[in-house]
């Protein structure tokens, strides 16, 4: 499906560069993105951009719809696709109102679906299919009254989860928070009804990308998913989402997912690219949460499956060779990364010539074999205060100490750099 017919698409996530990317290389689709940031590279990609940071809006989902909502109304004579990213999915009332025009067909998961999934109910059923089909789960408090009478000398160390969030924001743990009173006491009184706790569990963070057609669903890839406090030490106790590495995983915890993700897809009538994330150790393989809407980890499949991403969201056509093509790829060490900001500070040159720079001088002669890319550029003159998140990076190379060594000599010359303009 390398062409398509006057096809307008809609991509609407907290950044939309990422799928975007994915799309952009197919004739006749005409791609129209709608975000917080409005990246420099999306709009090189993109047939129209609408940030909310480019036109100084509050930094909600709220405010992305109602821009949706204008362009609909004044494009009524077109018709769109639309796919969406991060924290839609903890906005079905949204995505409801998105279903209303007639000019438009939500693709990926519905408005019900996602109305269904997000009910506390859902969350504790995943759990329980999660643990039939061979997963480990960590301990949950969802309700209140238990989370009242949690005993803060447990054994093990908790998380305290928000019930809409993403990217790892706002999660904090209870030995993080003991020595704040208040704002322990905060979140369990005023803010009752939005956190939940669950068991922190050692071991790496993996995720398991997936298609679905609403009966069955099929494995596309797995990755190591990467959190801002490994990647960067100035950012210690932080779970915000830093980036994924491409991964094989074992024959016993393939079947285990597989058998899950069959079995959530038909009870849910999951549809397009979804996600689960798990945590696994020497015990196993735990599950902690579904992600049902596009990923950021998608990109990195690119070299893949492209041609796949239409089928799946236009078509809802799922194959079953997306695995067997997933193993048989060498795809080297490749992984997505994001730098966070080490300090507040404003961006005074163009940030791709500050990186082709870097690299010449550092790079080029000691990894030849390596290729790394720049993303979600800002444009010159951003503001970033310590701890937004300012560009990505796409490194492949050959093994895990030679991206160490390209991370970590970026970082550092990026966070020269940044200090100097702080």
């Amino acid at each position: 499906m390398k062409n398509c017919k006057n096809t307008n698409l809609i991509i609407t996530s907290f950044s939309s560069r990422a799928a975007a990317e994915c799309f952009s290389t197919f004739k006749n689709l005409n791609i129209y993105c709608f975000d917080f940031f409005g990246d420099l590279d999306l709009k090189e990609i993109v047939d129209y951009s609408f940030s909310l940071k480019e036109k100084k809006l509050v930094f909600k989902t709220e405010e992305l719809y109602k821009a949706i909502k204008k362009f609909l109304v004044q494009n009524k004579n077109q018709n769109y696709y639309l796919i969406y990213g991060s924290d839609w999915d903890n906005h079905p009332e949204l995505l409801y109102k998105l279903e209303q025009f007639e000019n438009l067909k939500l693709r990926g998961n519905s408005a019900a679906v996602i109305s269904k999934l997000n009910k506390k109910e859902s969350l504790k059923n995943l759990f329980q299919i999660a643990e039939n089909f061979g997963f480990k789960t960590p301990e949950l408090f969802l309700s209140h009254k238990k989370i009242i009478n949690f005993q803060r000398q447990a054994k093990n160390d908790f998380l305290i989860k928000p019930y809409h969030s993403g990217g790892g924001l706002e999660i904090k743990t209870i030995k993080e928070l003991k020595n704040k009173e208040k704002k322990f006491k905060d979140i369990f009184t005023k803010k009752k009804d939005d956190f939940y706790l669950e068991e922190f569990i050692e071991g790496e963070n993996r995720s398991c990308q997936f298609a679905a057609d609403g009966e069955n669903a099929e494995i596309m890839a797995f990755t190591r998913e990467l959190k801002a406090a490994e990647v960067n030490p100035y950012l210690k106790k932080s779970f915000k989402y830093a980036g994924n590495i491409l991964i094989k995983e074992e024959k016993k915890e393939i079947e285990i997912i597989e058998k899950f993700i069959k079995n959530i897809t038909s009870r849910y009538s999951l549809q397009g690219i979804n996600g689960i994330d798990y945590i696994k150790n020497n015990q196993g393989i735990f599950f902690i949460e579904l992600n049902p809407r596009f990923t950021a980890a998608v990109e990195l499949l690119i070299p893949f499956f492209q041609e796949d991403f239409l089928k799946i969201y236009l078509k809802n056509e799922v194959a079953n060779d997306y695995l067997i093509k997933y193993l048989q790829k060498d795809f080297a060490f490749s992984t997505k990364l994001i730098y966070y900001a080490e300090q507040n500070f404003k961006l005074k040159h163009d940030l791709r010539k500050i990186f082709q720079r870097i690299k010449n001088n550092k790079i080029a002669n000691n990894f030849i074999d390596s290729k790394i890319e720049i993303k979600d550029l800002p444009i010159k003159g951003e503001k970033f205060d310590k701890g937004d998140p300012v560009f990505t990076l796409i490194i492949k190379t050959k093994n895990k100490n030679c991206y160490l060594e390209i991370k970590n000599l970026l970082f550092s010359e990026f966070g020269k750099y940044f200090k100097e303009q702080s």
